[in-house]
């Protein structure tokens, strides 16, 4: 799977520096075993770096050392020692050592202060470089209307955005959206946007940027001061969702439906209110465990093979969309669907340990959300008189180019207070993921979204007999320098007789 090869993004991201990039490899030479290969792997990691930068990026090892001035400068780079207890004859030392990088471009130094394992280095360096000599996009959250953004809602996706992106908030009802904005993020509002802020974010599509619109039919709140002075305080009441942005959605061709799908045999853990300001964990039906199909084509699903949708509701396409037509240019694809067993549950209920929700007749498969590339319409201006420019500020009536765009029935996936259960349930990590590579897509910028998920993790083999696994065993520890071997008696006896024939 070239886990250990430098990837193609990360190639064509050093191809095409505009300007020299030097980084500092700072290594000591008296590393231990047990992280000498790692340093061995940073220096051949740098060097296909180099390699592909057509010499615009160069390096150097350095080891401070006991020398004043190198570890000065390693001060000066921001690189620290790494302190690890290694095992000398029969007594545990701790020995401190550098392995680290420094990057410099310009009057611009970005630093990986410890590198202690090759996991996510790729990924974490082309960060910096991209960070380095790109100009960072920028990204609006929606706010204003009980969504959730990068200070609440979203904060565990806030430390990665930064690193790509220029993250700013605006309410559409009462601000205009900057000129300056690239993408958009709806976050799930909890009330309704006014028409002012439905117009404004049709505007903004009209311009032909993209957005992510993460629209909840049922939503989770907390009970009134009624319920809680009767004792209910804890629970989690889920009702009907009134967002506002029911027309510019059906405009462009998505229903999200007031609704929850429900799921008995994909049911997932989750938590809810034990009483007492106490969480547990419980399985229930309203939170979705779906597996997603490798799809190539979509970026937004790079690296992801299953996620969790709490609380979804259904989309469906109508419209200009109805029955999966796609207009000339556009392209359309299903990010995900729930299994034929599933259902739609419809009107209110209450969170519990032992909440049960009765099986409606209507049948799945559900899809969550769906992602549109392609020319869109306004949902309020009709008609090509109504100009086709905004050096004006007059309205258009159809984007001025393919917009980007994803519709998905759910917030809760990339929430804080779900994805705090990766620690346990490492599927739930997906969610952030995904809206991570969806807010890539929409702006165009999916340079570093197949790093994202670059993993090393061992890949074991099947069961297999005892004597299979020693076959195997032996092949890899003498078969391969064997054939090696062989390999380069062939060639001297090739290169021999050739010598041979000329001398004749």
């Amino acid at each position: 799977t070239k886990v250990y090869t430098l990837s193609q993004a990360s190639r064509d991201l050093v191809k095409k520096l505009p300007d020299f990039l030097t980084i500092k490899a700072l290594i000591s030479s008296d590393l231990p075993p047990e992280i000498k290969t790692l340093s061995r792997y940073v220096r051949d990691l740098v060097d296909e770096y180099r390699t592909s930068s057509n010499g615009k990026l160069r390096w150097e090892a350095i080891d401070p050392g006991t020398n004043k001035d190198l570890e000065q400068e390693a001060n000066r780079c921001r690189v620290d020692k790494i302190q690890i207890q290694v095992l000398r004859g029969t007594k545990f030392e701790m020995g401190a050592y550098y392995l680290g990088l420094c990057f410099l471009y310009g009057d611009k130094m970005e630093s990986i202060p410890q590198i202690s394992r090759a996991e996510g280095l790729e990924f974490e360096m082309s960060s910096l470089i991209k960070k380095m000599t790109v100009k960072k996009k920028k990204i609006a959250f929606t706010t204003g209307h009980g969504e959730s953004e990068t200070n609440q809602g979203f904060r565990a996706l806030k430390q990665v955005l930064e690193q790509e992106y220029d993250l700013t908030t605006v309410n559409p009802s009462t601000t205009e959206i900057a000129a300056d904005v690239d993408g958009l993020v709806v976050g799930g509002p909890k009330q309704a946007f006014d028409e002012k802020g439905q117009k404004e974010i049709d505007r903004f599509l009209m311009t032909g940027r993209g957005a992510v619109i993460l629209d909840d039919g049922m939503a989770a709140s907390a009970p009134n001061q009624q319920f809680a002075q009767a004792g209910m305080g804890q629970i989690k009441m889920v009702q009907p969702n009134q967002t506002g942005l029911d027309k510019i959605l059906e405009a462009y061709g998505f229903k999200v439906g007031q609704d929850v799908i429900a799921d008995n045999e994909a049911a997932m853990p989750g938590l809810v209110e034990m009483g007492g300001g106490r969480r547990g964990l419980t399985q229930l039906p309203i939170w979705v465990g779906v597996q997603i199909p490798k799809n190539q084509t979509l970026s937004v699903l790079n690296g992801i093979r299953g996620l969790v949708f709490p609380l979804a509701s259904t989309v469906e396409l109508v419209g200009p969309l109805a029955g999966g037509n796609v207009p000339a240019g556009g392209k359309l694809w299903k990010l995900a669907s729930s299994s034929p067993s599933s259902w739609k549950h419809a009107s209110f209920f209450i969170i519990n340990q032992t909440t049960k929700l009765d099986e409606s007749k209507e049948r799945g498969p559900f899809a969550f959300g769906y992602a549109y590339q392609g020319p869109l319409k306004s949902a309020f201006v009709k008609g090509p008189e109504a100009g086709v420019s905004t050096a004006d500020k007059q309205p258009l009536s159809e984007s001025q180019k393919p917009v980007r765009l994803v519709v998905i029935g759910d917030s809760d996936f990339a929430n804080d207070d779900y994805f705090q259960l990766a620690r346990a349930f490492p599927f739930y990590e997906a969610g952030a993921l995904m809206l991570h590579n969806a807010i890539g897509w929409t702006v165009e910028d999916e340079a570093l979204i197949p790093l994202r998920s670059k993993s090393m993790g061992s890949r074991p083999l099947g069961v297999v007999s005892e004597a299979k696994a020693s076959t195997l065993k032996w092949l890899n520890i003498l078969g391969l320098p064997v054939l090696f071997c062989a390999y380069g008696v062939s060639r001297w006896r090739l290169r021999r007789m050739a010598r041979s024939s000329q001398n004749i």
